[in-house]
């Protein structure tokens, strides 16, 4: 059976034109929230186009049908249950092989991530390194600007100068917030639609 690669969402040029913009920024891929994959192919397709080939990528998402809190406060399941966790890895796994690409998929809430991979995370490839810095990092986890707030302290310091990070479903979230806190910390407003924005680190 073949397993298709799905988005479900617009305005995926913004990550596709991101993803162009840190073929010289050392540092790992990072997509929260990978659900059908779709997104992920696009991330993959970018790098691929742009010649920034045997990027170290990582995909956290824990499927397993949890509770999540929506970015109106309430809990509630959204369907990401381990049939499709087992589908898309079947399929995403299937589209890199063979390709210039170190993928490695974490089933981890993103906390969870957080804590196991502080120190970095390692990857083998005919030997062992360990990174713990980000040069991209795409914002489609859990919607509720706590958490959102969370990631972004994590990556943070992870993150070096010309990294860009890409946050999803803006006109679902307090994004005002986001925005300000970003320009204060240094961040550079890449490109804006009414779903995705995309930030450049330049301090």
């Amino acid at each position: 059976m073949e397993y298709r690669l799905e988005t479900d969402c617009e305005d995926y040029h913004v990550l596709t034109n991101a993803v162009k913009q840190i073929k010289n920024v050392p540092g790992i891929v990072c997509e929260i929230g990978t659900r059908r994959g779709g997104s992920m192919k696009l991330i993959i397709d970018a790098l691929l186009e742009n010649q920034d080939y045997n990027r170290n990528v990582v995909g956290i998402d824990p499927y397993g049908n949890l509770e999540y809190i929506s970015s109106e406060g309430q809990s509630i399941r959204y369907d990401y249950t381990n049939d499709m966790r087992n589908e898309t890895m079947v399929a995403l796994y299937q589209y890199v092989l063979g390709k210039p690409v170190n993928l490695l998929m974490h089933h981890l809430e993103d906390t969870e991530f957080f804590e196991r991979f502080k120190d970095g995370v390692p990857f083998y490839n005919d030997y062992k390194t360990v990174e713990n810095n980000y040069s991209l990092v795409f914002f489609d986890g859990p919607h509720g600007l706590d958490a959102i707030r969370k990631e972004m302290e994590f990556f943070f310091f992870r993150t070096p100068f010309g990294g860009v990070w890409v946050i999803d479903d803006i006109h679902v979230i307090p994004y005002y917030l986001l925005k300000d806190m970003l320009q204060k910390s240094g961040f550079e407003l890449i490109e804006e639609t009414k779903i995705k924005a995309s930030y450049k680190r330049v301090r």
